[in-house]
């Protein structure tokens, strides 16, 4: 059935701010005032900070892009419509989530956010959750320039981004020693998690109430997936954690596969056994075993 795309019309009928030269802002009028009277730039600074520390992986986007980053602010009343935001995890409090760009210098995704996520900020966030996942968000970015593939390497690329490959594993205790606690069946394998992407209870349990998506067992297991692939790149290729994150987004891009074919592609891309690393758990459980281990700062 035919739905008239909103969001297009939105920005189709927005106005540009230039906040600097790596971000772009699209709003309505209306939220044009807030912005031109500064109610959302303590956000967006701390939002430009965080692409900074991305900065330091060196990504190289394909044909040498240079692609601007867009946030497309929506009013509050319309976020859920607008962002086509899912209603799982709707709490009716506003939110955020990568949507389409629709700006030919952007990234394939921009960060659509509801007005009342960037007002009344701090000038300094310091709360290493929030960092966290507004990295993760800031991944999915990232990410939409190579590929926009199966939630398990989305979303596992856009938890192991920060805690694996800039270090957040060392300083996010919280989400370190909630997750080392986990049994073996609170860890799923690609083949389960694939299994509910399609039925639709992809992120649904929790194992800490009302926090972010990394404490979501799906988001765990997809982390671990991805976190383990890009282990996998720095043993057999000698590579830093930082340099694995272009390997493995490399070989998505390359891939044609999606679902189960998208795991076999990843097992032969890394010489890794396709059953186990669709089937298995062991990769994802070591990784578990190492973290315990390792003392945090």
């Amino acid at each position: 059935m035919y739905k008239k795309n909103m969001m297009r019309e939105y920005i189709k009928n927005s106005e540009l701010r230039v906040f600097n030269n790596r971000i772009k802002v699209r709003l309505s009028k209306e939220l044009a005032v807030k912005y031109d009277n500064g109610c959302y730039n303590n956000y967006l600074n701390n939002m430009d900070k965080c692409f900074q520390m991305i900065d330091t992986l060196n990504i190289q986007y394909p044909s040498n892009a240079h692609p601007v980053f867009y946030v497309y602010i929506v009013p509050d009343d319309s976020y859920v419509e607008l962002l086509n935001f899912p209603t799982k995890f709707d709490k009716g409090n506003g939110g955020g989530k990568p949507v389409r760009c629709y700006d030919l210098d952007g990234f394939g995704s921009a960060y659509g956010l509801s007005q009342n996520m960037l007002e009344n900020k701090p000038s300094e966030e310091t709360n290493i959750s929030r960092i966290e996942n507004e990295i993760h968000e800031l991944a999915h970015i990232v990410h939409s320039q190579f590929f926009n593939k199966n939630q398990i390497i989305s979303e596992g690329f856009a938890e192991a981004l920060p805690l694996y490959a800039l270090g957040f594993e060392e300083i996010f205790n919280e989400h370190r020693n909630s997750i080392i606690n986990l049994n073996e069946n609170q860890i799923f394998s690609a083949q389960e998690i694939l299994n509910s992407e399609k039925n639709n209870s992809y992120g649904v349990e929790s194992i800490l109430p009302n926090r972010s998506c990394s404490f979501r067992l799906s988001y765990i297991s997809s982390y671990l997936f991805v976190r383990g692939c890009m282990e996998t790149i720095v043993k057999k290729y000698n590579l830093s954690k930082e340099q694995s994150v272009q390997y493995f987004l490399e070989i998505v891009m390359g891939s044609d596969c999606t679902n189960e074919f998208l795991i076999y592609d990843v097992a032969d891309a890394l010489d890794l056994p396709r059953e186990e690393l669709l089937n298995g758990k062991q990769m994802q459980l070591e990784i578990l075993q190492s973290l315990s281990m390792e003392t945090p700062r």
